[in-house]
């Protein structure tokens, strides 16, 4: 019997470790519309948020990415240059290990009002950052030690578009490297246009070919996301509240398909205020948020021809739906709702894609912004 007892008592062991490794906490930082960073830990197995604390005192930091490599978290500060305390800045934090804590490292001026959105490069090299008020995209180098350094780039856009009250003037609304690390893509809402720029040796932000990808007059691009074979890039329209599909090979750019996020009932004259979209993680489902009737709207995605289908679309369980994160293991959605200061968590059916409230949901104020931190 005592051998018996032996294998019975690893076996045991066996499933303890393996259902602890199971349950994985991940930090979540969440940026907001407020004075603080805030942090809250996910547990990946129960899809449940712990409690929000501050773990960092900073203005209007509406919008985070953290470094691929190092310790190092990127936040904006959405102000205005020189007119508010600390004015428009791309702020560097450094974390802690243990506590999850942010020390700032340093700050830089943006280089434009209204910063947004900030981005880093695959390499860990570069930030950029896009100014919304200011209607222009500044790059700056990224230090060995994860400080910012001043922008060595600043590009002012011009132009307007056929909504008069969204659209007299450049609002460049996010920044992303291309899947080459080479480029940054600038959406701008205020001239529907997504701007490419390639990255010269020094720092520069020269246009590229082509140097920009347009979208259907009135769209209003706000963010986009590269599909994960890189053929193809979705541009999501904050005013029309549509997805423009574009085949992305540059200098070859096509436009593929342009659909709507929203459902076919809707009247014409209905708010959108599309905000966000992401692709699951196993490439099959792509999701965005619709913010005049406060939805996360749920598609399908043809890999060949980067074409959506809308399949539903659900409550997103408050108001104001800015942003949403999808959990590494692509079990669950985390949707934040600005204006109702409340973080929702989706089931996501891992055979269809849909998804189905989780019961579960964290008051936080003016949450704007979810990016988990992921062993690195």
């Amino acid at each position: 019997m005592r051998p018996m007892l032996h294998v019975l008592a690893v076996v045991i062991a066996c499933l303890t470790i393996a259902t602890t490794a199971e349950a994985e906490k991940l930090p979540l930082y969440i940026g907001t519309g407020g004075d603080a960073i805030y942090l809250s830990q996910f547990d990946t197995d129960e899809g449940t948020l712990s409690k929000a604390t501050p773990v960092a005192s900073t203005d209007r930091p509406s919008f985070l990415w953290i470094h691929p490599a190092t310790d190092s978290l990127y936040s904006v500060s959405e102000l205005r240059r020189g007119k508010q305390s600390g004015g428009a800045a791309i702020v560097a934090w450094s974390i802690d290990s243990v506590a999850g804590q942010l020390r700032l490292r340093n700050k830089q001026d943006a280089g434009g009002d209204g910063p947004c959105f900030v981005a880093v490069s695959q390499d860990g090299r570069y930030a950029a950052i896009a100014n919304y008020g200011g209607g222009s995209v500044s790059l700056f180098p990224i230090a060995d030690d994860g400080s910012v350094q001043p922008a060595t780039a600043t590009v002012q856009h011009s132009g307007s578009s056929i909504n008069p009250r969204r659209q007299g003037e450049p609002h460049a609304h996010s920044s992303r490297f291309d899947p080459s690390g080479r480029r940054v893509a600038v959406a701008d809402l205020g001239t529907d246009k997504v701007y490419l720029y390639d990255i010269g040796d020094a720092g520069s932000l020269d246009p590229s070919q082509p140097a920009a990808i347009d979208v259907p007059p009135g769209s209003g691009p706000r963010h986009f996301v590269f599909s994960p074979d890189e053929k193809f890039v979705l541009i999501l329209g904050e005013l029309s509240g549509t997805i423009t599909t574009v085949r992305y090979a540059p200098p070859k750019i096509e436009t593929v398909d342009t659909i709507s996020t929203m459902g076919a009932d809707v009247a014409d004259d209905a708010p959108r205020g599309s905000a966000e979209i992401l692709f699951h993680p196993n490439g099959r489902w792509v999701y965005a948020t619709n913010r005049g009737p406060n939805e996360i709207a749920v598609f399908d995605y043809d890999a060949a021809t980067g074409k959506l289908q809308r399949t539903s679309a659900i409550a997103s369980g408050g108001q104001h739906p800015r942003n949403f994160r999808i959990s590494p293991d692509g079990r669950f959605l985390l949707c934040a709702n600005q204006q109702s200061n409340n973080i929702v968590v989706f089931a996501i059916d891992p055979s269809t894609g849909e998804l189905s409230r989780a019961g579960k949901e964290l008051s936080v104020d003016q949450p704007m912004c979810l990016k988990f931190l992921l062993p690195k």
